[in-house]
């Protein structure tokens, strides 16, 4: 059976639409590798997707903006860390305008703590089947000589003594490091920061990272893994095209 991973949607809702219907994917034969929400323009729309895709047999693994959208809403993050500097606005703001309700910028949430928790409960009131779903999640999938993670796994061990904060955030010691057998499919790092472009990067060292950058200006790319070979295909602006 082929395999299709996607990560790093980060709301780009439109563009995963467009990028499952142009592979022509099968729930089951999908996988998804984090980073659902935040930046983009519709979290919870790539949520419903990504969830609804699981119920009918697809895989989907934790990102670390799953995470800290988690972290936020259960108050061990804070909202200038999670909502001004990862674009955890826009995931708040995906919520709010799904019930109806108007935007609110970080600045009204900075001054004011009470609005943020009002808010914060709304949230875990109003979408508790979405937060329940990102808490099930796993941080990683072992498929033969073939490791699907978000960020990566510690270059001296196996994703079994990967810690959860390497599993989300690894990069360079990674991606560069990284000696081991089986070959690791990640995100996490964008592909242009990696090798100066959005397609995806294929390391010498069985490392392939799959990150275009797509609420970045980039592209949404999809790994296709069939008896064995790796190609890919990607979506850009709306605009699709084959790589």
């Amino acid at each position: 059976m082929r395999r299709i991973a996607i990560s790093d949607i980060h709301g780009c809702a439109v563009e995963l639409d467009q990028l499952l219907k142009k592979t022509n994917a099968q729930p089951e034969e999908v996988i998804f590798i984090g980073d659902y929400v935040d930046s983009g323009p519709d979290s919870i729309e790539v949520l419903d997707k990504v969830a609804e895709w699981c119920r009918e047999g697809a895989t989907a693994l934790l990102g670390n903006h799953d995470d800290l959208f988690l972290q936020w809403l259960d108050e061990k993050e804070n909202i200038l860390y999670y909502g001004g500097r990862n674009g955890g606005m826009a995931t708040i703001n995906s919520c709010l305008l799904r019930l109806g309700m108007e935007k609110v910028a970080i600045s009204q949430l900075l001054s004011d703590v009470f609005k943020e928790n009002q808010i914060r409960k709304i949230i875990q009131d109003r979408f508790h089947a979405h937060i329940s779903f990102l808490q099930s999640l796993p941080l990683y999938k072992r498929e033969s000589e073939l490791i699907y993670v978000h960020a990566g796994i510690n270059p001296r061990h196996g994703p079994e003594k990967t810690t959860k904060l390497e599993l989300l955030h690894l990069r360079d010691e990674f991606i560069h490091g990284y000696n081991q057998p089986e070959t690791v499919i990640f995100g996490h790092t964008r592909t242009r920061n990696i090798h100066n472009q959005d397609s995806v990067y294929f390391g010498s060292n069985r490392v392939i990272g799959i990150d275009g950058g797509c609420a970045f200006g980039g592209q949404l790319n999809a790994l296709i893994i069939d008896n064995g070979e790796f190609r890919t295909t990607s979506v850009v602006k709306n605009e699709l095209y084959h790589s």
